[in-house]
């Protein structure tokens, strides 16, 4: 992570009506919410939620973080989740408290550690960055590398503005994840072996040391040269690293085995493979003795191992390699990679076996989702809950009451309205429904004719519910006065 300073505005009141309780901004709707991020550079937010006893030990903690990082203009806010769902459910919260850095506006890094104050003042101290460094002399450029584990630099003409301006903006996309610099100097860029203009080197401590490509590139495609190059071709994966392959954006092949022999052995076998596929597929070993809830969710069978299986994150479809496969099978590998990878091979789904009573909500599970919510005769209203998430709880009686109201006034056979449910926890979603869980309760309308996705991002009402439908239905029958209700969640 980057290491560097910069000067930044705090919130005033000139900008917004949130209030400072002592040192922490309390942001109590979406207006001061949205004023917020956007008139800072650089904060943390508290998401938390009422009750919640794993929050309340933080609000001491975050108070003396938020008094230590006055001396460095940082700004500590927090937003209780249980009265803005709005915000909310714009970001991925899949628990309470979730700690997050907001930059220019947008959401950044996720605090991953221990919520001591120690620990969040560190946390944001790093994540205090420079403008874009330009580099003069070899000096400039081995102290950089020193001091960074991934350092990308540009190497460019000195009368070339726009590919200047198009590394600046990249680098402030990317500047918490990467640490950026730019070259103009001709000598050092041929100290450097860099005989074309533009060139873009990222230099780091694994496989090849540097990687290099030259030429004009559109930002997205310089933005997947970094991130792709910013993970090792095989090596162990560690929660602290798992957000890096998700950004490399490719899908991710698993290696597990139970033993440090076992894995020298996959290693052997499966390096040269990383090489050959890069681009198409990153690769990791994961232990499967410490992570066993992993191997289960990618449908492997415990005890068995060395075992192989790869997640597309993009789609969360998951593809178990068959563990009575010899993992010493070049071609049998080779085939399965490039079957996932062509879309050859359906994904392993998960599906409930569900025999419990209907009633007026539609139980849903994987096998039969893509039947019952993508059926373009009918729009379908799902919740996506799982059994121990408070929010989906308090959400229960309501989609239930929701259901009834839904069924007492024909909702399906007269609207073309169906009321949905499914327990995410064990049922998956179909890589056809356009989209993955990343929080609960998820909500999503599927509208008839076209299965046009919308999602539900209101307040988790009887009568929110209702004009939503109203507002969504494909036939613009149902008129139902949602003022007639007033049960909330």
């Amino acid at each position: 992570m980057v290491k560097k300073t910069i000067l930044w505005s705090a919130i005033t009141a000139v900008f917004t009506s949130a209030v400072y309780a002592s040192n922490v901004l309390q942001l109590s709707n979406t207006k001061e919410f949205d004023e917020a991020i956007q008139s800072n550079k650089l904060m943390l937010i508290n998401f938390y939620t009422t009750p919640c006893s794993d929050c309340e030990p933080v609000t001491p903690e975050f108070e003396k973080a938020a008094e230590s990082l006055k001396a460095d203009n940082i700004v500590l806010a927090q937003l209780d989740c249980s009265t803005n769902n709005e915000v909310c459910n714009r970001y991925t919260l899949l628990g309470y408290p979730t700690i997050q850095i907001f930059r220019q506006g947008r959401p950044s890094d996720l605090f991953p550690h221990e919520r001591t104050s120690e620990r969040i003042i560190q946390f944001m101290k790093k994540h205090l960055v420079p403008e874009l460094s330009l580099l003069h002399s070899q000096e400039d450029l081995e102290k950089f590398k020193k001091e960074e584990s991934i350092l990308a630099v540009a190497y460019l003409d000195p009368a070339d503005e726009l590919h200047l301006s198009q590394w600046k903006e990249l680098s402030g996309n990317l500047i918490d994840d990467f640490a950026f610099g730019y070259v103009t100097d001709k000598s050092l860029a041929s100290t450097e072996g860099v005989t074309e203009f533009p060139t873009y080197t990222i230099y780091k401590r694994f496989d090849e040391l540097k990687n290099v490509q030259s030429g004009h590139f559109e930002q997205a495609q310089l933005e997947d040269f970094i991130k792709l190059n910013a993970v090792p071709l095989l090596e162990p994966i560690r929660p602290e690293t798992f957000m890096d392959y998700i950004d490399a954006n490719r899908s991710l092949v698993y290696l597990f085995s139970n033993s440090e022999e076992m894995k020298r052995d996959l290693h052997n076998v499966f390096f040269p493979l990383a090489i050959k596929n890069k681009g198409k597929f990153s690769f990791v070993h994961i232990d499967a003795n410490e992570f066993v809830s992993q191997a289960d969710f990618l449908a492997l069978q415990p005890g068995q191992w060395p075992a192989m299986a790869i997640h597309n994150f993009n789609t969360g479809a998951r593809y178990p390699f068959s563990q009575t496969n010899d993992l010493k099978d070049l071609q049998k590998i080779e085939s399965f990679l490039e079957d996932v990878y062509q879309a050859k091979i359906e994904p392993t789904l998960r599906s409930q076996d569900y025999h419990g009573e209907q009633d007026a909500v539609k139980v849903v599970v994987g096998n039969d989702f893509e039947k019952i919510v993508l059926d373009k005769s009918k729009d379908v209203f799902i919740e996506i809950y799982a059994p121990w998430c408070g929010h989906c709880k308090r959400l229960a009686p309501i989609w239930k009451q929701l259901g009834q109201v839904m069924e007492d006034y024909e909702g399906e056979k007269k609207h073309g309205i169906l009321i949905a449910k499914m327990d995410g926890t064990v049922n998956d979603i179909p890589p056809a429904a356009g989209f993955q869980v990343k929080g609960y309760p998820t909500i999503k309308f599927f509208k008839a004719d076209t299965n046009t996705m919308v999602d539900y991002t209101g307040q988790r009402t009887l009568p929110d519910f209702i004009k939503f439908l109203k507002e969504h239905s494909s036939r613009q029958t149902f008129n139902l006065d949602a003022s007639r209700f007033h049960d909330e969640l």
